[in-house]
């Protein structure tokens, strides 16, 4: 699966309110001017606010090791609250993480739930994350995970009309 760029990383900003992406900015210029240091400050004071962007590209620096000890373990953690609001690249890279067991247990059915997810979000590079993984999983898995995919838009539909 192909590595997160600067490039996707810019996506991220683009649905902010404009304080937030303002900031957000600051960390992804940061970020691309390779001082990680000021991109994980950043982003770390907006994803404690629950800034999903923010939470990604915290992620992103944790997966790679930028600014940061790399872990797998901490950067599930941060791509999985992003993930929760429906921020597609978390949603692909917690997809990863579970196909390759990196961080979490692998799970191909939590791994083929958040690629579908990531997918249907216009992630680039999903639907082979998806398709992968569905080459690894027997018929039940597969049904389990399109199970875990309803759920969760049902969920999530119920929020929103809240």
């Amino acid at each position: 699966m192909p590595a997160l760029t600067a490039g996707v990383l810019g996506l991220l900003g683009l649905s902010l309110a404009p304080a937030q992406a303002q900031d957000f900015r600051r960390g992804l210029s940061a970020y691309n001017l390779g001082d990680y240091n000021t991109a994980f400050q950043q982003w770390q004071a907006l994803a404690e606010r629950g800034d999903a962007n923010s939470e990604a590209g915290l992620a992103f620096l944790y997966f790679k090791g930028l600014g940061v000890a790399q872990s797998y373990t901490i950067a599930a953690d941060w791509y999985r609250k992003a993930a929760e609001q429906n921020q597609p690249e978390a949603q692909l890279f917690l997809g990863s993480l579970y196909y390759h067991g990196n961080g979490v247990r692998r799970d191909y059915v939590q791994a083929y739930k958040w690629c579908e997810l990531a997918q249907s979000n216009g992630a680039m590079a999903a639907d082979e994350c998806r398709e992968a993984v569905g080459r690894r999983m027997s018929q039940a898995e597969l049904l389990e995970a399109v199970r875990l995919v309803a759920e969760w838009y049902e969920r999530h539909a119920a929020v929103q009309n809240r």
